[in-house]
């Protein structure tokens, strides 16, 4: 008997609405097909492959079942009463030993599409007492948190271009094609980028690479060199200062500092600027103009510039950019989501926030309550105060953070490794414990991840499609069954069967619904209010003094790094290499490399993407294998000639790496090569401001392999 519920996708933050397809097999409910849900009246249908293919990821017969722990005999099938009371003794004589610091956890990018478990994963960590937690973030979007706190006084305040209405709309290092966007929740963004193009209006990608997104519909591309988007921004800024376009009225009723703002941006006219980022001056001030004459202009940036070295200065001045011209809180310009709860007040920082302190590592912060991902590694080598147990959950640190052998190097001085995944990861290989997770489709949850950032204002539900397979578990009910066997306070405590949503129906409230409200609504889906213009300044900015801060002290150190950087790459060789993060359909991070639909010939490896321009001067040829080095490692792998890219610019797609992953039958016969062998790591290697690592725009050497 075949019949269909009605679910979304968790993969990436627009949760775009499925059908799912099930027949009865056995008594149980199977999956057969995930489909777009046709007649869903927000999405229209929209759904991408990565969500349809979901299927392949559910059913992996490489998926865990069942608990397992490492002996020297090997992997064995544990019990969850054995794996849990193991755990949690070992866990403990840690921090009876170490202290409760000694305990770490790192969290995976899966964890903020899920409601459920990532309210118990702070729950966790907060009655283990630990302070240690690391967190994928801090590889794709810290900077993003950190420039808010410190321009609009909270983390969680990020408007989102209003595309339906803009006439101009500028986007930095991202594509819209691949990526489906981020912290901006829209469920098909090509088809409102053809639409603004439509309409007469302009849409420009800012990237070194001819990305997909960009064609006579959707828009051209303005090719920039690596890494030096904080520049063109400024000149920007600086041109439309020169022309009269900033605001002055605006500014002197909603913002503070804006002196500071401008000494620093009239250091970067566009004829400085040009040689460095690589554009004529006389583009950079047209394109100013433009967006400074332009009745109704946004913008947006993501990872192509999160990743960079100062990826919290080019936020600052992306919010720069809608605010001197009128664009905040506007029409056609960027406007904040409030969605069904105030996310806003939630990130809010004291007006005197202090983030620093002094660590065995360095005067460090937390960005959203994470250590820079970057230092893992050094934390567990740390003489006087080591790392001693880690707990990973949904996450792959080994191939995702910089510096792969510096974590396998460290990683057996843990005493405990414990990893909570779909998967015995690459990462989980090292572990003394894989206990295995539910995946999307094996749990309730609701859209919580695109909160205050949707371009559609939406609340969507989903119950389990169907019960978890074998002996999989949620993740909240993992952390609180061995809190339960710590004797830490557990919601097992009062309950054999507790309900873990409470927090969400709290959350809930202040749109004035509830789970059950959203079980009865149509397609488990109730549309909010669209955004409302006229409040960004007196409801939703969280500084104590009421104004966006347009030169924040904190930055001070960071500026006068920006101009010291300025000069260095306008120093560089002619010839200089700068390597790239290259985003794919065919790929997510490092997850969906065990899936057969998206191992496809052409798309079995990923090679170094390199110019015809520059494969020519080095004699270089399709295919043929090379070693590509940084000062920080060196990888092999072949050579894929690509004319998108303009010359002097590399790019490679990172996750890759699955040689020594038995557990991925599928991804370990197509390793691929972890380009993060090549990143900086350790201290010094990520933006102080924001815990951001340092992932693209690294300068690399090519060469031959003799063979």
């Amino acid at each position: 008997m075949a019949t269909t519920k009605t679910t979304f996708c968790r993969v990436c933050e627009p949760g775009c609405p499925l059908q799912a397809e099930l027949e009865e097999r056995g008594g149980e409910l199977t999956l057969t097909r995930l489909a777009p849900l046709r007649e869903h009246p927000l999405s229209r249908g929209f759904a991408c492959h990565k969500g349809i293919n979901f299927t392949e990821i559910h059913g992996d017969p490489d998926r865990l079942d069942y608990p397992i722990g490492k002996s020297a005999e090997g992997w064995a099938r544990l019990d969850w009463e054995t794996a849990l009371r193991d755990i949690a003794r070992r866990t403990q004589a840690v921090r009876d030993r170490h202290g409760e610091s000694a305990v770490a956890g790192y969290i995976g990018n899966p964890t903020a599409f899920n409601s459920l478990g990532s309210e118990a994963i702070g729950h966790f960590f907060a009655q283990l007492g630990t302070d240690r937690i690391f967190s994928s973030g801090t590889q794709d979007c810290a900077n993003k948190f950190a420039a808010a706190e410190a321009v609009y006084g909270t983390s969680t305040l990020h408007p989102i271009p209003d595309l339906g209405n803009t006439d101009y709309c500028l986007l930095f290092g991202e594509n819209p094609k691949v990526s489906h966007m981020s912290f901006m929740s829209i469920f098909d963004p090509m088809a409102e980028l053809r639409n603004v193009v439509k309409r007469g209006g302009k849409v420009k990608y800012i990237n070194p690479r001819r990305i997909e997104s960009a064609t006579p519909r959707t828009g051209e591309v303005v090719q920039i060199r690596p890494d030096t988007d904080l520049y063109l921004m400024a000149a920007l800024l600086e041109e439309m200062r020169r022309a009269d376009l900033w605001r002055r009225d605006l500014l002197a009723n909603h913002a503070d500092h804006v002196e500071g703002l401008e000494a620093f941006v009239a250091d970067f006219p566009a004829a400085r600027v040009a040689p460095v980022v690589g554009l004529p001056a006389e583009d950079i001030v047209a394109m100013a103009m433009e967006f400074g004459s332009a009745a109704r202009a946004c913008v947006h940036m993501s990872t192509g510039v999160n990743m960079g070295r100062q990826g919290t200065l080019c936020y600052w001045l992306l919010q720069m950019l809608s605010l001197v011209t009128g664009n905040l809180d506007q029409r056609g310009g960027n406007l904040y989501s409030l969605g069904f709860y105030p996310a806003a007040r939630a990130g809010r920082v004291p007006g005197n926030f202090q983030p620093f302190f002094d660590s065995p590592l360095g005067e460090i912060r937390y960005i959203r309550g994470a250590l820079p991902g970057n230092l893992l590694a050094p934390f567990i080598r740390d003489r006087d105060e080591p790392v001693r147990a880690l707990f990973v959950i949904a996450g792959n640190p080994l191939l995702s953070i910089g510096g792969e052998d510096a974590l396998r190097e460290a990683m057996p001085e843990l005493e405990l490794l414990v990893v909570i995944d779909l998967f015995r990861s690459a990462t989980g290989e090292l572990a003394d414990f894989v206990l295995p997770a539910t995946d999307m489709l094996e749990r309730a949850d609701i859209n919580i991840c695109g909160l205050g950032m949707q371009y559609v204002p939406h609340v969507q539900y989903t119950d389990a499609v169907v019960a978890p397979k074998a002996e999989r578990r949620e993740e909240w009910w993992i952390l609180g069954r061995l809190l339960q066997a710590m004797g830490l306070q557990s919601p097992f405590d009062r309950s054999e069967t507790p309900d873990p949503t409470g927090r969400l129906n709290a959350m809930l409230r202040y749109a004035g619904l509830s789970i059950d409200k959203l079980r009865e609504a149509n397609h488990h889906c109730v549309p909010l209010p669209d955004h409302e213009t006229g409040h960004f300044f007196s409801e939703w900015l969280q500084t104590e003094s009421g104004r966006v801060n347009c030169a924040p002290t904190l930055f001070g150190a960071a500026l006068e790094r920006a101009r010291t950087l300025f000069e260095e790459m306008a120093a560089e060789p002619a010839d200089t290499l700068k390597l790239i993060s290259l985003r794919t359909n065919h790929m997510l991070n490092s997850w969906f490399h065990n899936t057969p639909y998206l191992k496809r010939d052409g798309f079995l490896d990923n090679p170094l993407h390199l110019s015809p321009t520059d494969a020519d001067a080095r004699q270089l040829h399709e295919g043929e294998r090379i070693r590509v080095s940084s000062a920080w490692g060196d990888i092999e792998t072949s050579v894929t000639i690509d004319n998108t890219l303009r010359a002097g610019t590399v790019a490679m797609t990172h996750g890759w790496g699955h040689s020594r992953t038995p557990g991925l039958r599928i991804a370990s016969r197509h390793p691929g090569s972890n380009v993060n062998r090549l990143l900086p790591h350790g201290p010094d290697s990520f933006e102080k401001l924001s815990n951001q690592a340092h992932m693209t725009g690294i300068t690399v050497n090519i060469s031959p392999i003799d063979h």
